[in-house]
């Protein structure tokens, strides 16, 4: 491991030959997930379409993803991740250019390519959280590589968002759709080539009749794991305040001033960037599977002042960084708590249902909180915000140790 003479953890994460590719290649991968909803929105509106088509190709989008990140990664750990990879990426990027050419003027046509960019979204996520464990082993370092990893997903949801408008200035809305698509297949081919990303290939074992050969070995589900299952609800606990913030800062905004929404999103994505540079800085020392129920009540308690409707927009977005915090150590532990549980012949699976989990929690925060907005008016971000924390401290309670029960150090 290079750089082992720089004692800080995320030093040596950061000076480890091939971190920097790796995290950048699959933060590019995975921009088109960041940049879909509002890019399908503005292509759908921008091309003459309602707001019910954009919702549906969008919502088309995200469940479809969240069923093929398990699938196609259940199919990594048998076959590796070069091929696995470079096939979703091409069938991916052509469904958005079927889905720029199709959206308003072919809609059955443009809801089936918006299935099909979802459901072979490359798992670049969970192909890069099975790698750190390769690269690190155990201990600090890995916690450090984890806290980084869950730090740069905030950096893509920043980026994301600003590429779509530039996106749209440069190309149109067509042509932005077409150019996410394509920003997703470079990515996942760069970060495919990689050597590191090539020698992660299948786990195989010896013929037993001695001919020599070698095949795939075989994994049952993660989900058959009794401890894994509370792991997944827990994460989808996490997404459903991540997911309803959107509603709760676009309501405020009623009441303050044009764009608030946007930077109090921005104060957000802030909050967990500190958060995520403390914990990378810092590792916790107590063991992931213990920390990460407390994380999670901490997450929930920390969105509590957002549920304060009247406060001045200064001090709301001044609560909209604290309710930030503690978003990436969450998942840090998640991430660690993952690795610990699963059989590395599973890992990448393991690690996409987790990514699908908090997908799910974050669509359904959305969902929930505009039919909220729609039916509660005023009332709206209190309801909202103690639904998500209920919702997140319930689940919380889900993963907390058991009395007698062992704990991975």
């Amino acid at each position: 491991m290079g750089g082992g003479e720089v004692k800080n953890p995320l030093g040596v994460v950061l000076h480890t030959r091939g971190t920097v590719y790796l995290l950048v290649s699959s933060l590019v991968g995975r921009l088109p997930t960041a940049m879909s909803s509002l890019a399908i929105v503005q292509l759908v509106r921008l091309q003459g379409g309602g707001y019910t088509l954009a919702g549906v190709m969008t919502a088309a989008y995200i469940i479809a993803s969240a069923i093929g990140q398990p699938l196609l990664s259940r199919r990594i750990d048998r076959a590796g991740q070069t091929r696995v990879l470079l096939a979703s990426a091409i069938v991916s990027a052509a469904a958005f250019v079927g889905l720029a050419v199709t959206a308003a003027a072919l809609p059955a046509a443009a809801v089936l390519c918006a299935l099909v960019a979802g459901l072979f979204t490359p798992p670049l996520e969970p192909s890069l959280r099975t790698l750190w464990p390769r690269m690190f082993g155990e201990g600090r370092t890995l916690k450090a590589a984890f806290s980084l990893d869950a730090g740069a997903q905030e950096v893509m949801f920043i980026v994301g968002p600003l590429l779509t408008v530039l996106g749209i200035a440069a190309f149109g809305s067509t042509g932005n759709v077409v150019f996410a698509g394509l920003l997703g297949l470079a990515g996942a081919v760069a970060f495919a080539v990689h050597p590191v990303s090539r020698s992660a290939g299948a786990p195989v074992r010896h013929d037993q009749a001695g001919s020599g050969r070698v095949r795939a070995a075989g994994h049952p589900s993660p989900l058959r794991n009794a401890a894994f299952r509370p792991i997944v609800l827990f994460t989808f606990g996490v997404g459903v305040p991540v997911g309803a913030l959107t509603i709760v800062v676009t309501v405020f905004e009623d009441s303050s001033f044009a764009g608030f929404s946007g930077w109090a999103l921005a104060a957000n994505a802030l909050g967990a960037l500190i958060g995520a540079t403390a914990i990378a800085l810092r590792p916790l020392r107590t063991a992931a599977r213990r920390a990460m129920p407390f994380c999670g009540l901490l997450l929930a308690v920390f969105y509590i002042p957002l549920a304060f409707a009247h406060m001045p927009p200064a001090a709301y977005l001044i609560a909209a960084v604290v309710s930030g915090l503690f978003l990436p150590p969450t998942l840090t532990q998640i991430f660690e708590t993952v690795e610990q549980l699963s059989a590395r012949a599973g890992l990448t699976e393991a690690n996409a249902w987790v990514v699908s989990a908090m997908t799910l929690g974050i669509a359904f925060g959305t969902l929930a909180a505009g039919a909220v907005a729609n039916a509660h008016g005023e009332f709206t971000i209190p309801i909202v915000v103690a639904g998500s924390v209920i919702i997140t401290a319930g689940l919380s309670a889900l993963v907390l140790p058991r009395k007698g029960a062992a704990i991975a150090p």
